[in-house]
């Protein structure tokens, strides 16, 4: 069983009404948005060798969540549970996690914090690197793990809301957009208590003895989020951003270690549907984080992609006012902001 939990409080002060246009979004941050939830969290490693040799791609066996949480002005409180009852799939094996995804979205600032700590993954597609081609290639020894975040600033927050359809407790009326601009910073390793790569499918690699990649990586990006509203109540969200970074690798071979630096692109997706309304909401969302990194030693590109989905009911209460009084220093601490 996996035990999840999510705190985050949005970047900037926004108690008064006057921060946002109300023709295109309402707020409801001064009530109580309650929710129940679907999700499932990820953290994928895909290899792309140079020649012939076929791509690969190690997935972890992850859990179904089921969680609850709540919203009250700058405050979000998310807490999920995964049951291993729901995923029966053991010829994948077994995938040990830790999962610190945290997404925190204000008025004007975004933030996507990281903290990934898998161990245990299945080669993708059955039957790739494994004796007879009839079962999965397993690898409980491989670890990937790194952390960091991204900081986007939406530029068109008076009519545009991430919340609306992220956080839910706001509603987005009417169909806006935003410019994002912002950057990023993450740093991780890739183990393996031998070559990363099956000697069944690239003997060379195995030689080398390539089993451990550490990397880091910094830069600026850009990108554009939009919400389509169809009859004020259904809408579509989508925002894709491209960061531009520095990148520093170290591939760990037999005897000596590979480094290699440049730049190239990373790419961060949101995307969610669903229904609005005043006092409930259902959505449906998916956050993707792509990182790529390039072997020093090997030649070969890899890439780390995490992310999760979720299905998510809303509903949205207001307080009474004792509950308002117990809650006093979630609003005192946005008057401070």
């Amino acid at each position: 069983m996996t035990i999840a939990f999510a705190f985050s409080f949005t970047a900037t002060g926004q108690g008064k009404q006057r921060d946002h246009d109300s023709a295109f979004y309402d707020s409801y941050r001064d009530k109580l948005t309650a929710r129940t939830y679907l999700s499932r969290k990820y953290t994928t490693l895909k290899l792309s060798p140079p020649g012939q040799v076929p791509v690969m791609a190690y997935k972890p066996n992850t859990t179904l969540n089921i969680g609850i949480g709540a919203s009250y002005r700058s405050l979000t409180i998310n807490i999920g549970v995964g049951l291993n009852s729901f995923n029966p799939d053991e010829e994948k094996g077994k995938t040990h996690y830790l999962d610190l995804q945290s997404h925190f979205y204000g008025r004007k600032w975004n933030f996507d914090f990281l903290g990934e700590f898998y161990r245990g993954y299945f080669l993708s597609p059955k039957g790739l690197g494994s004796t007879g081609g009839q079962s999965y290639y397993l690898r409980p020894d491989l670890s990937v793990q790194f952390g960091g975040v991204a900081v986007y600033r939406a530029l068109n927050e008076r009519n545009f809301s991430y919340q609306a359809g992220l956080v839910q407790n706001e509603w987005q009326k009417k169909s806006a957009g935003s410019v994002l601009i912002g950057a990023e910073a993450y740093y991780g390793a890739i183990h393996g208590d031998s070559a990363l790569v099956p000697g069944t499918l690239d003997p060379s690699y195995k030689q080398n003895g390539i089993s451990k990649l550490h990397f880091f990586e910094i830069g600026p990006g850009i990108g554009y989020g939009y919400t389509l509203v169809l009859k004020e109540h259904y809408f579509l969200l989508g925002s894709a951003s491209i960061n531009l970074d520095f990148r520093y690798s170290r591939e760990k071979e037999t005897g000596h270690d590979a480094d290699h630096v440049d730049v190239s692109p990373d790419f961060i997706v949101h995307a969610g549907a669903g229904y609005n309304a005043a006092r409930w909401g259902i959505s449906l969302i998916w956050v993707d984080n792509q990182i790529y990194i390039k072997g020093g030693g090997s030649d070969y590109r890899y890439r780390i992609t995490t992310g999760n989905y979720r299905l998510i009911y809303a509903k949205r209460f207001a307080l009474g006012r004792k509950t308002k009084k117990a809650l006093k220093p979630v609003e005192n601490l946005e008057k401070t902001k």
